[in-house]
């Protein structure tokens, strides 16, 4: 099962994509996770061009699809993918199609995460992001290091009202394609609306699985 999932920075992407990875031994595929590592490289042929990252921009349909197609190629063995932050574009959403199909495979789900921006600015102030493990917590959790790895937590540069009010804009000025794009797919179209910020992840991640039931998607 492939899965894309939908949404701005901070939507609660990948914590979902992390716990149906697990549920279902999928491979989460993040393209934050991808351009940061390239970020972290400087002799990286794409490190220049990921600079705009940190001015809040949203990266070029060109270099995604790039570094995505690469990261695909690894992983044609896989159970299935788990797509977080990819497609932003309706270009990109074609060029995945394109990427699938030569795999002989398709998307079968979109999950459209709907957050208000209020649940974003309060999820984002307050994340903590493990430099060892990565996995992410809340500053109202109370954790000084990670309670898995004991590893530090750390903010993310891009985690500032500035860069995450600009980057939820620019978000939803460019989704509404791939919005419609995807309604139109052939492909089961599950939209998630947020505007509690202290809804749990367990909750969510429920809710998801209920509605995957209901399409005689998991069992």
């Amino acid at each position: 099962m492939n899965i894309v999932l939908l949404g701005p920075p901070g939507s609660g992407k990948g914590t979902q994509g992390q716990l149906l990875a697990q549920t279902f031994g999928l491979v989460q595929l993040s393209t934050g996770d991808l351009f940061r590592q390239i970020l972290q490289d400087p002799s990286h042929p794409l490190y220049d061009s990921l600079q705009v990252i940190k001015e809040g921009k949203l990266v070029s349909d060109e270099i995604v699809n790039a570094v995505v197609e690469d990261a695909l190629i690894k992983l044609k063995d896989a159970k299935g993918v788990i797509f977080d932050g990819f497609p932003r574009t309706v270009a990109q959403a074609e060029a995945l199609d394109r990427m699938l199909n030569s795999m002989g495979k398709k998307v079968e789900v979109v999950l459209d995460f709907d957050v208000t921006k209020d649940v974003l600015l309060h999820r984002l102030l307050g994340r903590r992001v493990c430099s060892s493990c990565k996995r992410v917590f809340h500053i109202k959790q109370g954790y000084t290091e990670c309670p898995e790895c004991q590893g530090q937590l750390t903010i993310r540069e891009d985690d500032n009202e500035e860069v995450i009010i600009k980057r939820f804009g620019e978000y939803n000025q460019k989704s509404a394609g791939v919005k419609e794009y995807y309604l139109n797919a052939d492909c089961a179209y599950i939209r998630l609306f947020v505007d509690d910020p202290d809804i749990s992840a367990e909750e969510v991640n429920k809710w998801i699985i209920q509605e995957l039931s209901k399409r005689g998607l998991v069992q």
